[in-house]
């Protein structure tokens, strides 16, 4: 984890013990009480939960994808982390959300029938819980690091799809020529399965194709795999050009 999630994490820790250092916390039980030492174990657990999950570019509670996209975390999800009741994580989530140290904003999906399917909620952690333990600087420093390493694991994801997408275009190409091979071959041989070839001049054009087609399958092979030898090319052609035969 980031080191400055770990340090909030442990700063946090002292507001069980002195509810007085995160005053809207204190007060989000709308009482001039101090919150009851079981609520102040719940939203600190909860914060814990959150924090180990909050992405530094962003601030936002999930997991981001390699492709740019982020996966938001439920409340349920949230509460097996706590190992509290979901019921108890919500209303430590109430108090949070009203103490203004992290947003929640919910989502919905509109069916077909007109009904709605809700998703996982945005959650996002406030700059304001990090200035209250004077880690506001830090902060602002960590997540410009964790935006370079982010843009680089997207650079590096992206070259290798476009790695994996030009093997796959190779290999199909392949395969086409492939079946040219195939089809041309059968057509030119096709009387060889019933009786000899009638003249020399139809064995030339036989083989002369053939040969064709084994030039043409070596250059894709190669294409497809780089480090094949040029024997490993001819005898995969070879091959396959023998498979369409049988």
């Amino acid at each position: 984890m980031p080191g400055v999630l770990l340090e909030a994490m442990r700063r946090c820790v002292d507001y069980y013990t002195s509810p007085w250092k995160i005053p809207s916390l204190n007060l989000a039980n709308g009482s001039s009480r101090q919150q009851r030492s079981e609520r102040r174990e719940a939203c600190l657990s909860t914060l814990w939960a959150i924090l180990k999950f909050t992405d530094l570019v962003t601030l936002k509670v999930g997991v981001p994808t390699p492709e740019g996209g982020f996966v938001n975390l439920t409340v349920k999800y949230l509460a097996r982390q706590t190992g509290f009741q979901q019921r108890r994580v919500e209303r430590a989530l109430a108090d949070i959300q009203l103490a203004g140290l992290v947003s929640v904003h919910p989502r919905c999906e509109k069916r077909p029938d007109g009904s709605y399917k809700g998703h996982a909620a945005i959650k996002a952690v406030s700059k304001l819980f990090f200035a209250i333990f004077g880690l506001q600087f830090r902060l602002g420093f960590e997540r410009k690091r964790a935006a370079k390493r982010l843009k680089k694991k997207q650079r590096e994801h992206a070259k290798a799809s476009g790695t994996r997408t030009s093997a796959a275009r190779r290999n199909l190409t392949a395969r086409a020529a492939l079946d040219r091979a195939g089809s041309t071959i059968q057509q030119l041989g096709m009387g060889h399965t019933q009786k000899r070839r009638q003249d020399d001049e139809h064995s030339r054009a036989l083989d002369e194709e053939q040969r064709r087609q084994v030039q043409e399958l070596m250059y894709q092979f190669k294409l497809a795999h780089s480090d094949w030898t040029a024997d490993q090319c001819r005898e995969a052609a070879e091959t396959a050009i023998e498979a369409r035969w049988r």
